[in-house]
């Protein structure tokens, strides 16, 4: 059976998770992250675990729908979001993996990156790899010309069973000054279709922090010297094809 062959069951299949009633609907879905949340919920939280619950919901089904926004299936649906986003653009389509761009939404300063594809791995190596920031300097890449590489990558705090606040921090091509990211790390869980989402976002410095509605507080988090602190919003999601082998986006 031919790479492409392979390569498009894989996606075919991820495409049809992220399609799914339980991620599709907004009650399900959001039963799915409170059973989640409940598990390794600290007596801190309980007060607030609505609020909180609520907030984690919004972040997972708006990174379900950017996963979703490449899919075959949402073609039609992502039409209709183009002229706010502008189109995916591919960039690099391989056996193995593909790579897309597409502008932000309009009027905020983000680009938007997919990359797509499968890892012979089991699913919990490619989450250590990917989940564990002290790892970030060993495998991303390093370039000379530009000027791109990882000098700080740290776990800040553990919030609690798949939530942490981690800082990245990286060297950039001069004149710009060097970057970090202070972000937070949500994993989501579907074992039913042996998916793991993970979506990230930035927490920024004048952000408006608290135990009520994010459940964790600044404890831990630096103050930003002498770098340029950046934004970041997005995820990724890992789905098991084979004890050796797992899908990517």
């Amino acid at each position: 059976m031919g790479g492409k062959h392979l390569i498009s069951e894989y996606r075919s299949r991820l495409d049809k998770t992220l399609a799914s009633n339980d991620l599709a609907n907004e009650g399900t879905l959001k039963t799915l992250v409170k059973n989640q949340i409940q598990l390794s919920a600290e007596s801190e939280i309980e007060d607030y675990i609505d609020n909180i619950v609520e907030k984690r919901t919004k972040e997972v089904s708006n990174i379900i729908q950017m996963l979703k926004s490449v899919s075959e299936n949402d073609n039609n649906a992502s039409r209709t979001k183009e002229t706010s986003h502008g189109s995916w653009k591919l960039k690099q389509d391989t056996d193995e993996f593909r790579v897309m761009y597409r502008e932000g939404p309009e009027g905020t300063p983000f680009h938007m990156l997919l990359v797509e594809g499968y890892v012979d791995g089991p699913v919990d190596v490619c989450l250590c790899i990917s989940w564990e920031a002290i790892l970030y300097k060993k495998w991303w890449p390093r370039t000379t010309i530009p000027t791109f590489k990882i000098t700080c990558s740290e776990c800040l705090k553990k919030v609690r069973h798949g939530e942490q606040i981690c800082l990245v921090r990286m060297k950039v091509s001069w004149p710009l000054s060097a970057r970090e990211a202070v972000v937070h790390f949500f994993g989501f869980e579907y074992f039913q279709e042996d998916l793991i989402v993970v979506l990230f976002n930035s927490i920024s410095d004048s952000e408006s922090i608290d135990v009520s509605t994010h459940g964790f507080t600044r404890d831990g988090i630096p103050d930003v010297q002498d770098v340029v602190r950046i934004d970041v919003v997005g995820g990724f999601a890992i789905q098991k094809v084979s004890a050796d082998r797992s899908y990517f986006r």
